[in-house]
């Protein structure tokens, strides 16, 4: 199964204990970016209550992280990129950085979550989803493990879905490895069902029309 940005694969990674996260915005980054692109979606940004009751703030990825991103895949290991691209080689181009952050907010779209840290605010988590046809989107999120088991994940993954909804997709996709099963269990509590296992990799998906857990995340 391809692993390249520009095809559809994308890995739940979110909970894997081995995982060092290779995409969240770290440091400081600001939660309402200077520089915005002309179809940056402002109606995206949104503070949260997650279920222990930290509030955190969560907007759309927008170019300017991209400095912020390549910095944090630089000290990746080879465990992070083998459970997040399937490939522990995988290297991020220019090509490839301007992809993930260059979005349309539509067939592709990612959300960063962040909380306050000193004078700036510091990345917890990022999803995104890419569309594979005009029906399906295929998702993925990744959690800094200082931050996991705080429900991040699956708030990321139904706010996806419901943006997936609200543009007109009708499934959402996500692939994990086997191995993975506290991956498995996550996307299982987020309404995803297995649709195949090939070559050690787990797809499963779901249905993001006429949900109830979908039209609490807008």
């Amino acid at each position: 199964m391809s692993c390249d940005p520009r095809c559809s694969t994308l890995a739940i990674v979110c909970i894997s204990h081995t995982i060092v996260n290779q995409e969240a915005l770290i440091a400081v980054v600001s939660q309402h970016p200077r520089r915005l692109p002309a179809n940056y979606p402002s109606h995206l940004e949104q503070e949260i209550v997650l279920p222990g009751g930290d509030v955190v703030w969560l907007r759309p990825v927008v170019p300017d992280d991209a400095s912020v991103l390549a910095a944090e895949f630089a000290e990746a290991d080879e465990d992070t990129l083998y459970m997040r691209f399937f490939n522990p080689t995988f290297a991020l181009t220019d090509e490839r950085l301007r992809y993930f952050t260059q979005l349309d907010y539509e067939s592709h779209v990612a959300l960063a979550v962040m909380t306050e840290a000193g004078e700036g605010s510091e990345g917890m988590a990022i999803a995104r989803y890419v569309a594979r046809s005009t029906t399906d989107v295929e998702c993925a999120v990744v959690v800094k493990p200082e931050y996991r088991k705080r429900g991040i994940a699956r708030v990321l993954l139904i706010r996806l879905a419901a943006i997936a909804a609200t543009v007109g997709y009708q499934t959402m996709s996500a692939s994990y490895l086997e191995e993975n099963a506290a991956a498995g269990r996550l996307l299982e509590s987020c309404g995803f069902l297995p649709k195949s296992t090939e070559a050690g990799v787990v797809e499963m998906s779901r249905s993001v029309q006429s949900d109830s857990s979908t039209t609490r995340a807008v």
